[in-house]
Order: C-alpha cells, then structure tokens, then sequence
C-alpha cells in the first residue's frame, strides 16, 4: 500500500495546522510572558489559552482539517482543549512551584501544541472531496 500525496505539501492538514497553530502560539505565547510579570502564570496562562482556543476553533475545523464546523464538534474540541488546558497549566504551575522566570510559561507550547494538532485531526475528521468549500 502506498500513501497517496495528490495534494502539494502546501495544502496539506499538517502545513495549514503548522499556519494556525504557529501563529496562535506566537500570539498566545506574547500574552502569557507579558501577562506572567502582572499577574500568577496560572492565572496569565488561563487568559491566553481562553483567547487561542477562540481563535484556533475558528480556523482549525473548517481550513487546517476541510471539515464542517458542527455544534457537536465543537463542544468535543473545546472539551478536548479543557484537557490540552490542565496539561499545559500544570506545566505553568510547576515552573512557578519550581521558581522559574515568567518567560518560561511560554514553553508551554511544547506540550500543548502537539496535543492540539492531534486532537483537531480526530475531532474533524476530514470531509469527502465534493463537500469541501473551495472559496
């Protein structure tokens, strides 16, 4: 069996996945650092992650994945997200137990990212060809 690669690496899950989440790391990882001097990295962290969740449910069903975003689906990636959150709050936690520097929250994102693009691909599965929405 081979695996069929009709699609250019351009247009691939994993490269529109690589877009979002890149660009939902960058911006959610600014807001904890600089939330993390003002306020507990918990706390700071649990900001961010409510306003990356927002934005990577709009884009990650419909462009990463080319799935219809359906009520059902997302209230199971916003529950899988309510799990992807404990992970990566545990991980604030215990660099402030530990007595870390506020810019190590931003290195969160090595444990929730991968967690997120796993979850997306299960949760969206991927639409048949004649229902996917070009435009």
């Amino acid at each position: 069996m081979s695996m069929q690669t009709s699609e250019p690496w351009h247009h691939r899950p994993i490269f529109r996945f690589l877009l979002v989440g890149g660009t939902n790391t960058l911006i959610t990882s600014a807001i904890v650092v600089v939330l993390s001097f003002v306020m507990p990295g918990t706390l700071a962290f649990t900001i961010a992650f409510a306003l990356g969740i927002v934005y990577s449910l709009l884009l990650t069903g419909r462009w990463v994945f080319k799935s219809q975003l359906t009520a059902g689906r997302s209230a199971t990636y916003v529950g899988a997200y309510a799990a992807i959150y404990l992970c990566g709050l545990a991980f604030v936690w215990a660099v402030g137990a530990a007595g870390g520097p506020p810019w190590v929250n931003g290195a969160s994102v090595l444990l929730t990212a991968p967690l997120s693009f796993v979850a997306g691909r299960f949760i969206f599965p991927r639409s048949q060809p004649s229902q996917v929405d070009i435009a």
